[in-house]
């Protein structure tokens, strides 16, 4: 496996775990209490902008041919 593989691999794991969040949480709204759906979507953003959000820099950082389009974006 090359290392642009291995970082590639790793790059759509974070994302997909990422889709798989946001589903959670589009799959609770309206069906939980108004507080603990608050509090789960601050978990989830805990998740995603400390865990995700760093791999995405860090994998950027290191392949930039890997960079998601988003993260382009200015």
């Amino acid at each position: 496996m090359t290392r642009n593989e291995a970082y590639e691999l790793l790059l759509r794991l974070c994302e997909k775990q990422g889709a798989d969040l946001d589903r959670f949480l589009s799959d609770i709204q309206g069906r939980a209490a108004a507080d603990d759906f608050d509090k789960l979507r601050s978990i989830v953003g805990t998740i995603m902008g400390n865990g995700h959000y760093a791999a995405f820099e860090a994998i950027a950082h290191d392949v930039p041919e890997l960079t998601p389009i988003w993260m382009k974006r200015s």
